[in-house]
């Protein structure tokens, strides 16, 4: 197969030159989606077959016959994090993200979201919000999803500035497994106190529920803990830190944004919703097809390794009217973001309200808030994206 780009979307987390950034990435995937459903792209030096439009990978999502998530995850990450419920599809998977992620639904998260994570976001604030500028990224993004998650898990934060690093280098294993191991066991080795304790006295947090929880007589060991453990900061909390990054770019760069949201906080959930489907963090996303599918109405053989275009899907002028307009007006849509079906992303709830308590915090503890380089500020990347930096200032009082 021929590459219908002479770009390489190849996999880079932490890239050392900007790639792709701000709108290039989209105009070049509208190209491509007006080309074909199923089209052949550089991907680390090989070619791959990139879903493009929004139907069709709606459907993958949904095809958990031919297009099971599991055996990408157990071949990717698995020897790193440890069996999760991103490894293992069917019964098995219904179980352990059962047992695993109770504390992430709608309701414990709406409390957690009202009791915990406004002060969480003002004390990351309180750090140089008396300096009149910052850089959003390094002073905000970096530290604030990272400090959520352990909060949320119910570990100490003493080593909170360690939290980005083993969770990035975790999900590095597939290009630097020496430190995806290292960053997993120092994890490990941080939980497990924790874990221990929480056995002998659950408290109010995620790591309580995973120690309690049970279904059909099943529970988790403590190894099954730990590994989603792991899971939780490499898949979640990157993420979220692109996701933040993204949302605070998209507001602070279209014009009159910040200032209709100041006027009407109540539209920030439906900003943050807007952010999730214009510049999604994870725009790209490779599935192994483990046997012979049918997909986008072309037969792709077992072994193949295809591109799940999350971020083209969400921009397909089939499904969405205006799409490359940041428009948080717009009626509500169903997004790709968060997947669909049986591996739809369980930390959705808690994705969408760190977003929205970290922008109404922002608003309100830094007036006249704007960006001072919005070139710089361009997300970038293609499989994970978002800013490099977000320089900003705001009148101080």
């Amino acid at each position: 197969m021929e590459p219908v780009s002479e770009i390489d979307f190849g996999l880079n987390l932490r890239p050392d030159a900007p790639l792709l950034p701000g709108e290039a990435f989209h105009r070049e995937l509208a190209r491509i989606r007006e080309a074909q459903r199923l089209a052949p792209v550089l991907f680390a030096g090989a070619v791959m077959r990139l879903i493009t439009r929004f139907d069709d990978l709606d459907a993958a999502f949904k095809d958990d016959e031919q297009l099971p998530a599991g055996p990408t995850y157990k071949m990717t990450i698995e020897p790193c994090q440890g069996v999760t419920f991103e490894s293992v599809d069917g019964p098995e998977h219904h179980t352990l993200r059962d047992l695993s992620t109770r504390a992430l639904r709608k309701r414990p998260i709406a409390r957690f979201s009202e009791r915990q994570l406004p002060s969480i976001a003002n004390a990351v604030i309180d750090r140089f919000a008396a300096d009149g500028e910052a850089d959003l990224v390094a002073q905000f993004s970096a530290v604030y999803p990272f400090l959520v998650f352990a909060q949320r898990l119910g570990l100490p934060l003493d080593e909170a500035e360690r939290f980005k690093d083993w969770a990035f280098d975790i999900l590095s294993y597939p290009l630097d497994n020496a430190a995806g191991l290292r960053a997993a066991a120092a994890v490990t080795a941080y939980t497990e106190p924790v874990l221990a304790e929480r056995r002998a006295c659950p408290l109010d947090d995620l790591l309580s529920s995973m120690t309690t929880a049970q279904k059909a007589g099943r529970s988790l060991r403590d190894e099954e803990v730990l590994a989603h453990v792991r899971a939780l900061f490499s898949a979640g909390a990157t993420t979220s830190f692109h996701g933040i990054g993204n949302t605070l770019y998209a507001v602070l760069s279209q014009e009159g944004a910040l200032e209709r949201l100041r006027e009407r906080p109540e539209r920030i959930p439906a900003a943050v919703d807007e952010m999730l489907r214009w510049e999604p963090p994870l725009g790209l996303l490779p599935r192994l097809v483990p046997r012979d599918a049918e997909v986008a109405g072309e037969r792709v053989p077992a072994g193949s390794l295809l591109l799940f275009g999350i971020a083209s899907a969400n921009r397909d002028p089939r499904a969405y009217s205006n799409p490359d307009r940041f428009d948080f007006e717009r009626p509500r849509q169903r997004l790709l973001t968060f997947g669909f079906g049986s591996h739809y992303c369980p930390g959705s709830h808690l994705a969408r309200a760190q977003s929205a308590v970290a922008l109404q915090a922002l608003i309100a503890r830094l007036p006249g808030l704007r960006l001072l380089d919005p070139e710089a500020a361009r997300p970038w990347g293609t499989v994970m994206r978002g800013p490099p930096r977000l320089p900003v200032a705001w009148d101080r009082s």
